[in-house]
């Protein structure tokens, strides 16, 4: 792959990672809730989660949703009961938020994982996600022909995702930004989840455009 072909691919692997979705409220709500290494832990899932779908696109195996698009249809359907689910959870464990350093690290192990499920499964749970790079990536596939050119677009398109993830994060517990989240913590995690109750209502509205 052409190094300008590599430099275009990555700024429109940022633009994507950079728009605002239900990926940045559960982002902010990891950090509000449980601090700097819960954001990381979902910027690194949510970037393998990025990984599996450009994976796919770029070998060519989401030739399964083009034959049987009741696949995407399910995939969404499931990925809209998951966005309703943590919209709850949120708004209910707003009112339950504890400091790290006031619990063992058993404890911390657990939330830490729940969170990088959580960034893991708002990707592998939208199946946009592989029509997105199914876009880009056709674009590079003449350039980028060969496996290793295919596994730079693939890595690239990972380590792009999971860098933003992981830099929101970073900006979100400067020390400024960070004392603000803790006095709010509880009114955040409430609007994170009205937030994310309306995304999946436009969600649900999208879906059943599909029937009609």
């Amino acid at each position: 792959m052409a190094l300008v072909d590599w430099y275009i691919l990555s700024m429109v692997c940022l633009a994507g990672a950079a728009s605002p979705g239900p990926s940045w409220i559960l982002l902010v709500n990891s950090v509000v809730k449980d601090g700097r290494k819960a954001g990381i832990a979902f910027g690194i899932a949510h970037g393998l989660g990025i990984f599996v779908y450009a994976a796919l696109v770029a070998f060519g195996l989401m030739i399964l949703i083009s034959i049987a698009p009741w696949v995407s249809l399910v995939l969404e359907f499931i990925g809209l009961l998951f966005l309703l689910w943590l919209a709850r959870s949120m708004i209910k464990n707003s009112f339950e938020i504890d400091p790290l350093n006031d619990v063992g690290s058993d404890w911390i192990s657990r939330q830490l994982l729940e969170h990088a499920r959580n960034g893991f499964l708002i990707v592998f749970l939208n199946p946009k996600v592989a029509v997105f790079f199914i876009a880009i990536f056709s674009q590079f596939l003449i350039s980028a022909s060969s496996l290793q050119g295919k596994m730079i677009m693939v890595i690239t398109a990972t380590l792009i995702d999971a860098g933003w993830y992981i830099f929101l994060t970073l900006l979100l517990t400067v020390p400024k930004f960070k004392i603000y989240l803790q006095l709010n913590a509880e009114k955040i995690g409430v609007f994170l989840g009205v937030l994310l109750l309306i995304v999946s209502f436009v969600l649900a509205v999208n879906i059943i455009k599909t029937f009609f």
